[in-house]
């Protein structure tokens, strides 16, 4: 008897053993899965709130992860990001309660401070906030909406970022806190996230109306018929398998906030005049009126987009004159 409980006692072993190596395994292979970067840096990285102290006050911050694939392709310097130089993780220098290595600069506020002031000397350093905002504002394709909208930043909007697998337990939270997260399990869990990451169908042209008369103010001009389908499917083409517009735009709906910006998200918004009247509201001096507001709409998109024509002064392009 104690030969044959010695024999289980050593396949449980063998069996236990095998099962931790498949799961190292498992982690390597998954990392494995994404297409690696061509500067030997990991494809995808998860970010923690690191910090030196037990209790940080970063620890209800969610990690980020981080698609170093794809910023790779469309970012041709690292030092863009690593702008001291040095291709160091970002917490080497910034943690949650920063430290003299990054000039006390926390890491919350080096992923997401805008306004940064420009360097005399050396690169100016940008967060991933700064660096979205400057592409969506200089790109065509993206500048039209970004030029007269600012996206709203709650949690749907931090989550886009701040969203690892599920699968990642506390311990390997806690170990990523402190900075000593295995390099293998970390890269492990960021390919998962990214692996598991499905972009939301927006939607289609075809689900708006082909065409929308705005007779609201038609007085000395006709009403404006607004090629609503037409203008539709070309800020969809613009953006189409664009990695920045497919993680923000994490509703079908997003692309409607464009013009219906201060309604909920809904394939039916209501009508821009259920907000903006046709003089100004004593109540709300702010607020532009009808005309104003239809105004600043198309005319800022176009702008923003850099579309030639109409001019501004040729009003009957749109709106024919009245005979």
């Amino acid at each position: 008897m104690r030969n044959g409980t010695s024999l289980l006692l050593l396949a449980a072993l063998a069996l236990a053993g095998a099962a931790c190596l498949t799961a190292l395994g498992a982690g390597s292979a998954t990392a494995a899965a994404l297409e690696p970067t061509d500067s030997g840096a990991p494809s995808a990285i998860v970010m923690f709130p690191v910090s030196a102290k037990p209790n940080p006050k970063g620890a209800a911050m969610k990690p980020a992860v981080f698609n170093h694939l794809a910023h790779e392709k469309k970012i041709a310097n690292c030092e863009t990001c690593h702008h001291t130089g040095d291709p160091v993780a970002c917490s080497t220098c910034h943690t949650t309660e920063g430290k003299a290595e990054g000039n006390f600069v926390t890491l919350d506020r080096a992923m997401h401070a805008t306004n940064i002031a420009k360097r005399a000397k050396g690169n100016t350093p940008v967060s991933c906030v700064s660096c979205h905002e400057q592409q969506t504002k200089e790109r065509r394709e993206c500048a039209g909406c970004h030029a007269i909208v600012t996206p709203k930043r709650d949690q749907a909007w931090c989550a886009t970022c701040h969203n690892v697998t599920s699968s990642m337990t506390p311990e390997q939270m806690q170990q990523g806190i402190k900075g000593k997260l295995p390099p293998d399990q970390n890269e492990a869990l960021a390919a998962e996230t990214v692996l598991n990451h499905k972009p939301v169908q927006p939607l289609t042209a075809m689900q708006g109306p082909y065409k929308v008369s705005i007779d609201a103010l038609a007085d000395k001009y006709e009403p404006s018929n607004f090629t609503h389908r037409r203008h539709m499917a070309s800020l969809m083409e613009r953006i189409k398998g664009d990695k920045l517009a497919e993680a923000f735009h994490n509703k079908p709906e997003t692309l409607c906030a464009t013009c219906h910006h201060r309604s909920p998200l809904s394939a039916t918004p209501p009508k821009c005049g259920s907000c903006h009247t046709k003089e100004i509201d004593p109540a709300n001096p702010n607020r532009p009126n009808l005309k104003a507001a239809y105004h600043l709409q198309c005319m800022g998109c176009h702008q923003g987009m850099n579309v030639g024509r109409p001019k501004n002064t040729d009003c009957t392009t749109c709106h024919k004159a009245r005979p």
